[in-house]
């Protein structure tokens, strides 16, 4: 499967953002059907802007590479109010009415052309907007289709979302996770070896599908700092990994970061938005707009997928003197290629959702907290299976929980005071064997707790333990 944004031509402007009308969704409602005369429709999704490249790969999951077509419906609200020329590179057959004015009318599939059309438009007044496109396999790995405009006073770009009006709902996304991240520094080598990465708070899981199949893949992700780096490590559990040459990046096996440096929640994105793209098997991290100045990053493979360690630093995010409490937009996205070929399969996503590229919205949050705890030295294994934790009684600082797990899961740990009030929860991706989370208590009143351990192992797999004491004294 491959559907993404695609620059076909390089006059990029600024854009002058009118003032828009109160809709709820930017982009376009688009149908994509399978065949070639816009019937048997198969999905049907908000696309942010009029910019794809197929490139020989299916525009959705389960539909053909060959034979398909498409319909974009929706608004257009221009800034000026001037005659406006619309102009469609494509490859294929295409149409297009722009206020019930048939601008292009070009129903062939034909080879790489441009297409061109004028109309008078009024600032800031939307009017109704159908694209149609279709392919019958005329010309496999080069269709594609954008959709452009300039006037007088608009200069010459891809449409863009802000100006491209749905008038429909948003779709909804999950409620914002939030991902902390303690202070302290890592060396970039791929083995997440420091004992910050092993400290509290634990790790992310990444296990929601927004697109196509995954095939079971999951991931998990913690977050470091200090005041020259940001620190990212991934360990992604996938049964396939791809990394073809001369293949856009995430059409491959890789691990995407997206970054909101203002945590704006904007529908849009901008200048402080930051898409970084970390390849399996690659050296280099690449971001979309190219700011990739000092980033480093270490792929590894492991028996169960890879992994991947980085760092950005601050000066590149545009960030001076970070600190806690400071918090950051965040999501983390994952790609999966089975196929072998060069079209991505599917794609996870921690919070937001497959447009996260164009809309910021979605994003979970990353908090900047304070230095890392140091985790205490690794206990003996559990005596008889049951989890336990140590030290205990504890006097501050932090305790861990050691358990065993049967294969791969996700320990889940909750602690209750003596009220039954729930004081802390740990949610650690891990692999089979004998493991332990680590628990922050400075900030718990002496007292008793009471904790339960929970070993998810999917598919209806747990192992769920008895509720036990934890004392904590100061």
């Amino acid at each position: 499967m491959k559907r993404f944004l695609s620059t076909l031509f390089l006059s990029l402007i600024t854009f002058h953002n009118p003032a828009l009308a109160q809709y709820d969704g930017y982009g376009l409602t688009g149908v994509y059907y399978t065949n070639d005369n816009l019937t048997s429709a198969a999905v049907t999704e908000n696309d942010p802007w009029l910019s794809f490249l197929w490139d020989g790969c299916p525009p959705e999951p389960n539909m053909s590479v060959s034979v398909f077509s498409a319909q974009w419906t929706g608004e257009v609200e221009p800034a000026y109010s001037q005659p406006y020329t619309f102009t469609i590179y494509v490859a294929g057959g295409v149409s297009l009415v722009v206020d019930g004015q048939v601008l292009v009318s070009s129903w062939t599939d034909s080879a790489n052309r441009t297409e061109q059309g004028t109309i008078s438009l009024t600032a800031g007044v939307p009017v109704p907007v159908v694209l149609d496109y279709f392919t019958d396999g005329g010309n496999i790995t080069s269709d594609h289709v954008q959709l452009a405009w300039q006037s007088a006073s608009q200069g010459f770009e891809t449409v863009p979302q802000e100006s491209l009006l749905t008038g429909a709902p948003l779709a909804p996304t999950p409620t914002p996770q939030t991902a902390p991240a303690c202070q302290g520094s890592a060396t970039v080598n791929g083995t997440l070896s420091e004992w910050e990465w092993g400290s509290s708070p634990g790790w992310n899981t990444v296990n929601r599908t927004v697109l196509g199949n995954t095939f079971g893949a999951t991931a998990s992700f913690k977050v470091l700092w200090d005041p020259n780096n940001l620190y990212l490590g991934v360990t992604v559990t996938d049964s396939v990994l791809t990394n073809n040459t001369g293949v856009t990046v995430w059409e491959n096996s890789a691990v995407e970061a997206y970054l909101d440096t203002t945590d704006s929640k904007s529908v849009t994105t901008g200048s402080t938005d930051y898409q970084y793209f970390f390849g399996y098997n690659d050296t280099a991290a690449q971001e979309a707009q190219g700011r990739t100045t000092g980033v480093s990053m270490v792929t590894v493979t492991i028996p169960t997928g890879y992994v991947v360690e980085a760092s950005i630093p601050w000066s590149t995010l545009g960030i001076t003197g970070p600190g806690p409490g400071k918090a950051l937009g965040f999501d983390l996205g994952v790609d999966v290629n089975h196929n072998g070929g060069d079209c991505r399969d599917g794609q996870l996503m921690w919070n937001g959702g497959p447009d996260d590229y164009a809309n910021a919205s979605g994003y979970g949050q990353l908090a900047l907290d304070n230095a890392c705890p140091t985790p205490v030295s690794t206990p003996p294994a559990p005596s008889g299976g049951n989890p336990y934790v140590s030290p205990n009684p504890t006097n501050g600082g932090s305790v861990q929980f050691v358990y065993t797990m049967a294969q791969s899961g996700t320990a889940n740990i909750k602690v209750w005071n003596a009220w039954g009030n729930l004081a802390a929860t740990i949610s650690d991706s891990k692999a089979a064997g004998l493991q332990s989370s680590v628990l922050n208590v400075d900030s718990f009143a002496p007292g008793h707790y009471f904790y339960r351990v929970e070993l998810d192992y999917g598919q209806g797999k747990a192992d769920i333990f008895q509720t036990q004491v934890l004392a904590v004294k100061k």
